[in-house]
């Protein structure tokens, strides 16, 4: 059948479903795959899973080695989360990575969540045989505020797996039962709370069914099935596949035991205090303090109130809002990441087949536009983090209108032609944001834990979540003007560094300028450098301390700065190492300083003492600003005490691709 003619003549409904199908279709994968481009998927989750991707592809199931960055040294995927799914995946990763590479998996996300909204046409169409109702909780499915939060997630087994319950569902529906048990058996082993909630699915089915014995029966034999599976699986399959000493750390819920059999008894023990869990702040931390109640407000103004009409599909909710509320991660009770995509797969079915029963269309099709827009406006509204409990961060990630999404402060293109220089085969260190585009190999490590790596590939301003900007920037410039590492190209946020190999001389890519005081301008006002350059306050010159040579430069409250270079010649991007000696070493005087301008300043007063000897080295790195206008390095001492300052050095890292 020709396909333009059959979309002619199709009805105004199933048009519109086709047409929003095309719009939302472009709004995700331009969304996906321009986080990926633009570089903000994480190397927690996104590098874990292009790794586990490649190497399941590849018949391994290697420990993951950007996880040794968090002291994880021997974790395989499956400890991460006992799942099958990307080992079911792997036929794709033949049939497409050779084209897509590391984006193959957000292209398979963003097909299943289409696929899913088809799958829920066809169920609401079935259920209520209204073909209008239908295309509403399509709608109304890709405008809930949990289908955006996830895409700040990058992909995830979790997101796959709801994608396909509402297959599940219909196909149940259909009375396909084969093949509703071959996907119920791949998604038992997709992860490890899909069990329980399948017992909750269960439990609906057999309500929507309660008049057919033998549905019932499937269903019964659903929920055994289901118990049994997370018994065995918790029982067996989880600690025959943990190291010794390293056990599963995923069930975190330490308000109701350690265990989920401690978990099960406390709950039914102590119902008043686990009922409370579901809307108190249990971690002490006050930050947290109305993330929950966001939750709820969200979801029950986005349409959650209906299913006051139906209470019986409260029921399907329970293992999940349980599993959100008990959680000891507090990021886990809110709207944030993909912690709603279970709520956000659920309540169209739930509350589009509950507006079915009113009998007078206009009100069905008006509450039908109500929830849409409510939804709708709740998503948009959310997406300015000042709308949020939690107020850190950004929404750039779940917006593709957001004004930075196509515009990042750093150049994309250019990064992406730098990257194609690493041999595919090559053992690589990346930051976080720059790794998930190269784990698809075997040694593939999260700066800073470079280990064997050959290239490091790193964002110069701080790209690590866990340690703080200024040990990340001296980790890279540590590398930057290493001996055994050398800069082979680099943009303004970004280098790329290749280790040394024995024997070889690398390339001379530092320039440097000294200063020791010993050499005046013939014009005598200025100190001047290794390569002719000049330094301002040669009035501060003094004889009676030294570092070596001759002379040094003594600095007090009448004559506070010393060694001042303007730095004409840096180009934004340049990198800087600054070394200085300073006597006395006291930490409260004297300092070694770089400014630019209001926006720009770095200050350093201690250092370590490298020779044997009273004086002490500061030591400074910084990356050169775009607006480096009035750019300045010098020394300074306000104090009433005399402070010497002997051999400043400036290294440039000045590369370009």
């Amino acid at each position: 059948m020709n396909p333009i003619k059959y979309v002619k003549a199709a009805p105004l409904s199933q048009k519109i479903f086709y047409l929003s199908m095309i719009i939302f279709g472009c709004v995700f994968y331009t969304t996906a795959i321009g986080n990926h481009y633009y570089f903000r998927t994480y190397a927690f989750d996104y590098a874990m899973y292009n790794f586990a991707f490649w190497d399941y592809a590849h018949l391994h199931a290697s420990i993951i080695p950007c996880n040794q960055v968090f002291g994880n040294t021997h974790m395989t995927f499956l400890q991460d989360h006992f799942s099958l799914t990307l080992i079911y995946l792997v036929p794709i990763y033949w049939l497409l990575n050779w084209l897509t590479g590391s984006y193959t998996l957000l292209i398979i996300v963003v097909m299943l969540i289409l696929w899913s909204g088809w799958a829920m046409y066809r169920l609401v169409k079935l259920k209520t045989n209204d073909e209008w109702l239908a295309v509403f909780a399509v709608l109304y499915y890709y405008l809930l505020q949990g289908r955006y939060s996830a895409f700040a997630a990058d992909s995830n087994i979790f997101i796959m797996v709801c994608c396909l319950i509402p297959l599940f569902l219909l196909w149940f529906e259909l009375k396909k039962y084969v093949a509703c048990f071959i996907l119920f058996i791949l998604l038992l082993f997709s992860r490890e709370d899909v069990p329980l909630w399948f017992v909750f699915i269960f439990i609906i089915l057999a309500i929507w069914h309660r008049k057919d014995r033998k549905v019932v029966a499937y269903c019964l034999a659903g929920i055994l099935l289901s118990i049994i599976y997370f018994v065995i699986l918790f029982k067996v399959f989880i600690p025959l596949n943990e190291t010794p000493g390293k056990p599963y750390a995923l069930f975190q819920y330490a308000a109701l035991g350690k265990t989920p059999w401690e978990a099960f008894i406390h709950i039914f023990r102590h119902p008043i205090d686990t009922f409370k869990l579901l809307y108190t702040n249990q971690s002490g931390n006050h930050d947290f303090d109305g993330v929950k109640k966001e939750f709820y407000l969200v979801y029950l103004i986005s349409g959650g109130f209906v299913l006051f009409f139906r209470p019986q599909y409260f029921i399907w909710f329970i293992p999940l809002i349980a599993q959100k509320m008990f959680n000891d991660d507090q990021f886990r009770w809110g709207i944030t990441l993909y912690y709603c995509i279970p709520i956000v797969t659920l309540l169209p079915i739930s509350v589009f087949l509950i507006i079915s029963k009113v009998n007078l269309k206009w009100i069905k099709y008006s509450l039908a536009i109500v929830l849409c827009v409510l939804a709708f406006s709740v998503t948009t509204y959310k997406m300015d983090i000042h709308h949020r409990a939690l107020i850190w961060g950004n929404t750039t990630k779940e917006n593709m209108f957001a004004s930075g999404f196509f515009h990042p402060d750093y150049d994309a293109a250019k990064i992406h032609e730098i990257l194609k220089i690493i041999p595919d085969d090559a053992r690589i260190c990346a930051s976080e944001s720059i790794l998930p585009h190269l784990a698809q190999r075997k040694s593939a490590y999260e700066f800073p834990d470079v280990e064997d790596a050959e290239y490091i590939a790193a964002f110069i301003f701080p790209n690590f979540y866990m340690i703080d900007g200024d040990t990340y920037e001296n980790e890279l410039h540590k590398y930057i003007f290493s001996k055994q590492w050398e800069p082979i190209a680099s943009t303004s946020s970004f280098i790329l560094l290749r280790k040394i190999p024995v024997n070889i001389k690398s390339r001379n890519l530092l320039d440097s300028i000294e200063c020791g005081a010993e050499t005046i301008s013939t014009d005598k006002l200025h100190f001047a450098a290794s390569d002719g350059e000049l330094m301002d306050n040669v009035d501060t010159r003094d004889s009676s301390m030294k570092h070596s040579d001759n002379y040094s430069i003594r600095l007090n409250k009448n004559k506070p700065y010393g060694f001042t270079y303007h730095g004409q010649n840096f180009k934004p991007g340049d990198i800087l190492k600054i070394t200085v000696f300073k006597y006395p070493a006291l930490k409260d005087t004297g300092k070694l300083i770089v400014s630019c301008g209001k926006n720009f300043y770095k200050v350093v007063s201690e250092g370590k003492i490298v020779e044997k000897s009273d004086w002490v080295q500061l030591q400074l790195y910084i990356t050169v600003p775009n607006d480096n206008s009035d750019f300045k390095i010098y020394v300074m001492n306000n104090e009433t005490a005399n402070v010497w300052f002997d051999d400043i050095k400036i290294v440039k890292c000045s590369v370009r691709y």
